[in-house]
């Protein structure tokens, strides 16, 4: 039997960004992780922790220092459409309506206007946006304009969909009811998902995989597969289950906080000695100077 390539996979991958006049910013190291075809893998990490930084990588929007990114086993070298990404912030163009919006990308990929109208309205109703069409950004709540970003993200088909924390900026209300929402959209499509968040909540209830990255530099340090029993289940958040699985996640990036704050004393610590060396240098240079006057 042979072996399934992986939708997206990631080999070794590092990103450094240089800065002038200090030390180059070792953003990731070494991140490795492979998302299979149809999966919703989510990738959880601390403030700071690349989680951005890889997600541009995957969408092509910079390149990666060392290590490369594969789709459908072919290198990404830059953007384009096959890949779909989903930011926190929608992103939307306020002088199009909803519709004009999600036909944005089929624009580009030279699909006809009446084909375009069908398809943008068939994604409006997977979206749950039916009869919004015709309505300006403007006009819509926060929710209903991420219902239109993922809904224009997937109307062109892309190979894989990338969201970036799009539900951060959300009330909890509103953020449980789209999560309920993307996973129904997952189902129907079939879409593999890469979602990268810093809530183990959000984590522990879309994914069927989660990824923990480390503090930075980033690199993945557990991947916990979730085999949530969802069926029957009024309240799953409240679930027994649930709650072994965020709690899991919980140790794991709390190790992750903890030796980053222990990191950070450190370097206060020898700083503050190096300090007090220079300090302690000049003034013996001073009063041997003085001894000679």
């Amino acid at each position: 039997m042979t072996e399934q390539t992986p939708k997206l996979e990631l080999r070794g991958v590092r990103k450094v960004f240089p800065a002038r006049g200090k030390p180059d910013f070792l953003a990731l190291a070494d991140v490795t992780v492979a998302a299979q075809p149809g999966e919703f893998l989510v990738l959880v990490g601390p403030s700071g922790s690349g989680k951005s930084t890889l997600l541009d990588l995957i969408g092509g929007l910079t390149r990666p220092t060392a290590g490369e990114i594969l789709l459908d086993g072919k290198p990404i070298t830059g953007p384009g459409l096959d890949r779909g990404i989903v930011f926190q912030q929608y992103a939307l163009l306020p002088w199009r309506t909803a519709r004009a919006n999600i036909e944005f990308g089929l624009e580009a990929k030279g699909v006809r206007r009446r084909a375009r109208r069908q398809i943008a309205d068939e994604y409006l109703a997977l979206v749950g946006l039916t009869g919004f069409g015709d309505h300006y950004p403007h006009e819509l709540s926060g929710g209903m304009k991420q219902r239109v970003a993922i809904a224009r993200s997937l109307a062109y088909e892309p190979e894989i969909l990338l969201m970036d924390e799009p539900f951060a900026a959300l009330d909890a209300q509103t953020r449980e009811g789209l999560q309920d929402e993307l996973r129904k959209i997952w189902r129907a499509t079939g879409k593999t998902i890469l979602f990268i968040t810093h809530g183990i909540d959000e984590a522990v209830y879309l994914g069927n995989r989660v990824a923990v990255l480390s503090a930075r530099p980033g690199r993945i340090t557990e991947i916990v597969d979730i085999d949530l029993r969802r069926e029957g289940i009024e309240d799953l958040r409240s679930s027994a289950q649930f709650r072994e699985y965020r709690h899991h996640l919980w140790l794991a990036l709390r190790a992750q906080r903890d030796a980053t704050q222990r990191d950070a004393t450190q370097r206060d610590a020898t700083q503050r000695d190096a300090t007090q060396r220079d300090a302690a240098q000049r003034n013996a240079s001073g009063l041997v100077g003085a001894s000679n006057v």
